[in-house]
């Protein structure tokens, strides 16, 4: 299956997304709380995005586990960083850093890695002197995607929870689809796996046959 969105609704259960919005509402409530609580005016800003940061990775493990998927957090290569990732059926899923913005995520050295498993996605580049080999499609890389709302935003809330499909290199997405819209998807496929046949209709036959007349008189004769 090459299709990236048709592979991770083979996947990936539909509770799975359902919980990762929820999560990503609790965590910038709970982000907003911690710091306006503990933290002075002059230092709220930038412990905001760390506190988002920490809150938000919590909540895309626990929106794993409650869909009965195994969350994993491994060291960043080289060391010096922490990151969560959840992996099924060769789909594997980071989160990219809070943004402002939907563009492409930060190119640290663990999300390029991951996203070089795309290379599959991106467009051939022939060569005429040397045959190219074609990148393997066994596996693919998705990311998270939350931001935060600008200056006259809510503060507490996401603007923005959806689901990215990189290039290999991190210029750009491949696909970036908001999480309702990808629920929707599901609801779809569902509707279309269960739709009931339809009947078969018949045509009675309500003809009913007429002799012709003849100018000779009983046509029956």
């Amino acid at each position: 299956m090459t299709n990236p969105i048709a592979r991770i609704l083979n996947h990936y259960p539909p509770m799975f997304f359902q919980r990762l919005i929820e999560q990503m509402d609790a965590s910038f409530a709970k982000a907003w709380r911690v710091t306006r609580q503990h933290y002075a005016e002059p230092e709220q800003a930038n412990m905001l995005g760390q506190a988002r940061h920490a809150c938000c990775e919590e909540g895309f493990r626990m929106a794993a586990q409650d869909a009965g998927l195994a969350a994993i957090v491994s060291h960043t290569k080289p060391a010096g960083g922490r990151y969560s990732l959840v992996s099924h059926g060769g789909v594997h899923l980071i989160r990219g850093n809070v943004q402002a913005h939907c563009g492409p995520p930060r190119p640290t050295r663990f999300r390029s890695a991951w996203a070089a498993l795309n290379a599959w996605l991106d467009p051939v580049q022939l060569d005429l002197l040397r045959a190219v080999p074609t990148p393997s499609a066994d596996q693919l890389c998705g990311m998270i995607v939350v931001t935060a709302h600008r200056r006259n935003g809510d503060p507490s809330i996401p603007a923005f929870v959806g689901l990215g499909i990189p290039r290999s290199d991190l210029s750009q997405w491949v696909i970036l689809e908001p999480i309702q819209a990808l629920l929707a998807r599901y609801h779809d496929l569902d509707a279309k796996i269960h739709k009931p046949p339809e009947p078969l209709v018949t045509v009675k036959d309500r003809a009913v046959p007429r002799l012709k007349e003849t100018s000779g008189g009983d046509p029956t004769k």
